[in-house]
Parts: C-alpha cells; sequence; structure tokens
C-alpha cells in the first residue's frame, strides 16, 4: 500500500485497547494525526479539545457508549464527521436515528484501510 501525504486528523475511540493501538499505528503509518478515547464520554472530551477530521467510534463501549456519545458530539458540533465501527450487528433503530442526525458512516471491524482512506478523503 502507497502512503499517503496527510494532515488529517482521526479520534479513534475503542474500549478495546489491543484494536486501539493496532489502529493507532496503522493510521499514524498512513500519516494521521490520530487521538484516542477509551470510551464515549472520553472522546466528548477529547473532540472538543482537538476538533479532529473524522471520528471512528465503536459502538459498545463502558461508561458510555457510542450511540450516546454520538449524539452528545452531534448536539455540539453538528458538522462532525463520526463513523461508527462495530464486529457486532448494528441496532437498526439506533443506526436509523444516527443516520437522520447526521452519521457520516459504517466501517465493520475488521475495517479495510482502502475504505477508511476513500471516508478520510471525501471528508471535504
Amino acid at each position: 500500500m502507497e502512503r499517503k501525504l496527510t494532515n488529517s486528523s482521526i479520534l479513534l475511540v475503542d474500549d478495546d485497547i489491543q484494536f486501539l493501538e493496532a489502529t493507532e499505528y496503522m493510521l499514524k503509518y498512513e500519516n494521521y494525526d490520530v487521538i484516542t478515547a477509551k470510551n464515549g464520554e472520553e472522546a466528548i472530551k477529547k473532540y472538543s479539545e482537538s476538533s479532529p477530521d473524522i471520528v471512528l467510534m465503536d459502538l459498545k463501549m463502558p461508561v458510555m457508549n457510542g450511540y450516546d456519545a454520538f449524539f452528545k458530539i452531534k448536539k455540539q458540533h453538528p458538522d462532525a464527521k463520526i463513523v461508527f465501527t462495530s464486529a457486532y450487528a448494528i441496532n437498526n433503530e439506533e443506526f436509523a436515528k444516527a443516520k437522520k442526525s447526521g452519521l457520516y458512516g459504517l466501517l465493520t471491524k475488521p475495517f479495510d484501510l482502502n475504505e477508511l482512506n476513500s471516508l478520510v478523503e471525501s471528508k471535504n
């Protein structure tokens, strides 16, 4: 894979530390600026501090799940580009509600780096 020249910043939110660290490494290798959070509550704080270009948010997390964090971030930052990431079945009702509220995308774990690059490149 060809490394990209990018200044794009990604807030990566996941409670699985191994996934978080491996994905952070992969994204940094692709020249993304990466900020990490381990739950939805941390994600809200870090989003406000850093205003990343895109958020990759796991759905099932302790403290605050991805759905709740999504709606709180979107309320404060309506233009936030948030992508749900999940290895599990998606709650169709919650997903439909999030989509109506401006969900930017959905990536199934493990996600394809090309798919992620396409989402980030279309951020503007």
